[in-house]
């Protein structure tokens, strides 16, 4: 029941993360909303299938651990791959 409520609230924040990519005008925003939908949403989702499924515990904590190192990372080199190609942020009017 819990691992249940672990993946679709995993689901459901992979899918906000989504839709609030979508909707931000600026670039720098778009990569902080789904850096943080993708860390949280996946490492929630593999939480909830390493309690549906106990055999393979070990697996889904390496996994979780590698979203958990490498997704910021990831979203720091893109921003600063932006920055570096001088892309502002623009002021909303």
């Amino acid at each position: 029941m819990f691992a249940n409520t672990l993946l679709v609230l995993g689901g459901i924040l992979i899918f906000l993360g989504s839709i609030g990519m979508l909707t931000q005008k600026d670039l720098y925003t778009r990569i902080q909303f789904g850096g943080i939908a993708d860390t949280v949403g996946t490492f929630t989702v593999l939480i909830g299938l390493a309690l549906k499924t106990q055999n393979e515990i070990f697996r889904f904590i390496i996994i979780g651990l590698l979203v958990l190192l490498i997704g910021p990372v990831l979203s720091h080199a893109i921003a600063h791959s932006a920055a570096y190609n001088k892309i502002r942020v623009k002021d909303n009017e």
